[in-house]
Formats: structure tokens, C-alpha cells, sequence
């Protein structure tokens, strides 16, 4: 993290997800300049802090020198339009503005070439695995969505860029993320943790066999963090992800108890219940090396009391 120190550091989609909580990590570093890019208005700017109020797609060199940032060392670009739900997969007009006319916006507004690039991209790049199989960043690309293909392209976009520039990169895919912040997205963990605190049945489609990979929103930030500080000039691609998959069922029992809920959970046998899925993360370990990662249950902790406190 020393490392980082001195830096003048981009971030984008800073107040989302993911975003916020690398923010808060990127601030706790001493010597920090922290740029952080957001639609929303953000106040507080200070000698190591400085918010900038834009969307992607309108920024210009301008942006940055109206704010007296004539040099930007690390740019982390996470913003973007990401679906809440599986409906918003293709939604022309925010992933069009936003992921692609956005990233080339960012990009050619640099005020100069920075040290390194870190992409936040995802596994919906590649093609739906067939049954049983492990995805790794070998598998095939074949996006089934609009989102998905609009971070393909971006993806490429960063490396030729980078190429060109001669400046380092990271493409990182971030998995299934959870944790403290993802209250908009409407994925089975916040779901159904919002049902339990009702005291409602959470409801799973299928019959809760089908397995998912969940990494705690921490340590997908703290990858992130590691991909910047890497020797290796091109980390092209990485999965970000746990490795181990459990079945929906097991998630949302650990859910139950957790919380003291004694009633049952709904099946929904009629709804398609999605395919399993497995992740090798041998080059994530590889590449940004091994720590400790926050086990389930704290994670899941964590992320009920961020919904009860959501509720107060």
C-alpha cells in the first residue's frame, strides 16, 4: 500500500458498490491525492480529496484542469452502467453512453499518459459454461447480453490505449460480489435478506441445488488494489473471484440462522432457477498473491447489519 503513497489516483463510479468501498480503502493510504469521478455531488474537497461532478461521457481535458489536475497517476475505472436486475442486461441507450462513449471519453480526457490502468470488467464477457464445467480466463467469449459485450469492447479499448500509451494495465472480471452496499441490486443475498427482516419467507426459484461463487466486496477491493501495485505490466485478464461454490439453499439457511428466522423458505419449482456455476481462481492467487479472504458467515453478518441499518 506504501506504494501508493504520493500517488494522484482516479477513481471512477466512486460512490458505487464496489466503488465506495475501495474509496474509503484508497483513503486510509497517507499521501494520497484521491480524484473521485461521480454524477452525484459530492462535497468536502480537501488538499488530499478532490470530487468531481460529471458524467463519463462528458469529459473533456478541461474537466480535469478546472480542477487543477494537470497529472493523474493511477486511474481505477469502475464506473459504469452495471444492471440491477437481469432486465437492464440490454439496455441500449446507459450502455451505450455510459460503458462505451464513457470509457472513451475517460481516456482521452487524461491530462497525459498515467502509470497504470486498472478496468473493472466482468464475467459476463464469457460464453455460459456447460454444465459442470469450470470457467477460467481461458473459457470462450461469448457475451449473452448487451452489458456483457459493451465490457468486452471496453476491455479492449483500455489495452490498446495502454498499448499504444505504453502504460501498464489490468483487466480484472469481477464474479458474483457481495457485501455491505449492494441494497439497489436485485440478486438473491440482499433479496433475501430484506425478505427475513420483514420476517417473510425468502423466496428461491428452482429447489435452491444450483450453485454460486460469492466474494466479499472487501476482498474484490482488495484484488483491485493489488492489481495496481503488481510489477507485471499487464495483468490481461483476471477473474475475480472465490473459487469455491456453494448451493443457493446453503447461502440462504446461513441467512436464516443468522437472523433467527424460523419459518420456511418458498420454493418456487416453476421459475428457472439459472445454471450452476464454478470458478477457477489459480491466476488471481497467481498474479495479486494470497490473504486471508473474509469468511461467509462475517460477510453475511456484515451485510445484515448494513440492511438493518438501512431500515432505521
Amino acid at each position: 500500500m506504501t506504494a501508493l503513497s504520493g500517488k494522484i489516483i482516479l477513481l471512477t463510479g466512486g460512490t458505487g458498490f464496489i466503488g465506495s468501498h475501495l474509496a474509503a480503502r484508497l483513503r486510509q493510504i497517507s499521501d494520497v491525492k484521491l480524484v473521485l469521478l461521480s454524477r452525484r455531488t459530492m462535497h468536502g474537497t480537501s488538499e488530499n480529496f478532490i470530487p468531481v461532478n460529471s458524467s463519463l461521457k462528458e469529459l473533456t481535458r478541461d474537466t480535469w484542469l478546472n480542477h487543477n489536475i494537470e497529472k493523474i497517476d493511477i486511474v481505477f475505472h469502475l464506473g459504469a452502467f452495471t444492471p440491477k436486475r437481469g432486465s437492464e442486461g440490454d439496455c441500449i441507450e446507459p450502455i451505450y453512453n455510459d460503458n462505451l462513449i464513457g470509457t472513451r471519453a475517460l481516456l482521452e480526457s487524461l491530462p497525459g499518459v498515467p502509470e497504470r490502468i486498472v478496468f473493472a470488467s466482468t464475467l459476463d464477457v464469457y460464453a455460459p459454461p456447460p454444465e459442470n464445467a469450470v470457467l477460467t480466463e481461458q473459457s470462450p467469449l461469448q457475451p449473452s447480453s448487451l452489458y456483457g459485450a459493451s465490457k468486452l469492447f471496453c476491455e479492449n479499448l483500455v489495452r490498446t490505449y495502454a498499448r499504444q500509451h505504453g502504460c501498464g494495465y489490468a483487466i480484472l472480471r469481477y464474479g458474483h460480489i457481495y457485501g455491505p452496499g449492494e441494497g439497489a441490486y436485485a440478486k438473491v443475498i440482499p433479496l433475501a435478506i430484506k425478505s427475513l427482516l420483514r420476517n417473510e419467507s425468502p423466496v428461491l426459484f428452482g429447489d435452491g441445488s444450483v450453485k454460486r461463487d460469492f466474494l466479499f466486496v472487501t476482498d474484490a477491493v482488495e484484488a483491485t488494489v493489488r492489481a495496481a501495485l503488481t510489477n507485471n505490466r499487464a495483468l490481461d485478464p483476471v477473474n475475480i473471484v472465490r473459487g469455491e461454490s456453494r448451493t443457493i439453499r446453503e447461502y440462504v439457511e446461513t441467512l436464516c440462522r443468522l437472523i433467527g428466522f424460523s419459518g420456511e423458505i418458498t420454493y418456487q419449482a416453476d421459475k428457472p432457477a439459472g445454471r450452476s456455476v464454478k470458478f477457477n481462481n489459480d491466476k488471481m492467487a497467481e498474479t495479486l498473491g494470497c490473504w486471508k479472504t473474509v469468511e461467509l458467515e462475517e460477510g453475511l453478518r456484515q451485510e445484515i447489519e448494513y440492511f438493518r441499518n438501512a431500515r432505521d
